[in-house]
């Protein structure tokens, strides 16, 4: 296993920044607040949609930095899946916005791929 260094400095500043950031303002809310969010986040237009694509992204990220292409590969098909998903639940509120987003992650799938 090969570890790339600046994968590394760019894996802790797209992760571990926001990371810090929604902890912090999690462990500051109400506990409604608290509740209402976990609620969100178990709901499955939000597993199926966001959910995806961010795992997507992290295994992409993770099969960079530790140089493992399988890693790489699971991570796109997430983010393929996230983005299906997504197209789909917004092509219900908005055509153009969902073809922006096909149009969005075919170009993010093709940098991530070569």
């Amino acid at each position: 296993m090969n570890l790339n260094i600046d994968s590394l400095v760019t894996f802790i500043l797209i992760w571990g920044i926001p990371a810090f950031m929604v902890t912090k303002s999690y462990l500051k809310m109400h506990t409604d607040d608290k509740k209402s969010a976990i609620n969100d986040f178990k709901s499955r237009g939000f597993i199926f949609t966001i959910g995806f694509i961010v795992i997507g992204t992290l295994f992409t990220h993770l099969g960079n930095l530790f140089a493992i292409s399988i890693i790489k590969v699971i991570g796109i098909s997430f983010f393929i899946l996230g983005g299906i998903f997504s197209m789909i639940d917004m092509w219900r509120k908005s055509k153009m916005k969902s073809l922006l987003i096909l149009v969005l992650l075919s170009v993010v799938i093709f940098l991530n791929i070569y």
